[in-house]
């Protein structure tokens, strides 16, 4: 039997398949593996001082169940509530899809930071997306700058 001889050209192609492959395989191993790991609820809580100097309590909690997640944040008398899709990414990240969400006792007189204002008119909007990333134990959401821990 005659096997094709490989010239330099045939091993780089051959190797970067080769690369390609156990690329992808590793990938696809990291999703299913990422995707077993996010259930439960996260939550997180505080005082956030705002540009005018005054301190508001924040807190927030995150249910995950399967592929979906529903979130709650109080942000003084302000309550947004938020649900929508889990989509699972690589090396553990996350990317969390906004369905539906809305405010409650957001009023012109309250005394909202307008970064805060921002991260509540954003996370609301359907089609909002929310990046979620590994830290130390805990998920960083980046767009909002909002850490969430295991409860």
């Amino acid at each position: 039997m005659n096997l094709p001889s490989l010239n330099g050209r045939g091993i780089a192609t051959l190797s970067g398949a080769v690369v390609l492959l156990g690329g992808g395989l590793l990938a696809a191993w990291m999703n299913v593996n990422s995707a077993a790991e996010l259930s439960g609820r996260y939550t997180s809580g505080g005082q956030v001082l705002s540009s005018k100097g005054e301190l508001t309590e924040v807190r927030h909690s995150i249910q995950f169940s399967k592929d979906h997640f529903h979130a709650m944040t109080r942000q003084g008398d302000t309550i947004l509530e938020t649900s929508g899709s889990v989509e699972f990414g690589f090396l553990g990240h996350y990317l969390l899809r906004v369905e539906s969400g809305r405010i409650s006792g957001l009023w012109p007189n309250n005394a909202l930071d307008d970064d805060l204002l921002f991260n509540l008119l954003y996370v609301r909007k359907p089609g909002s997306t929310l990046k979620l990333e590994p830290l130390h134990g805990c998920l960083y959401a980046q767009e909002v700058r909002q850490v969430y821990c295991a409860q």
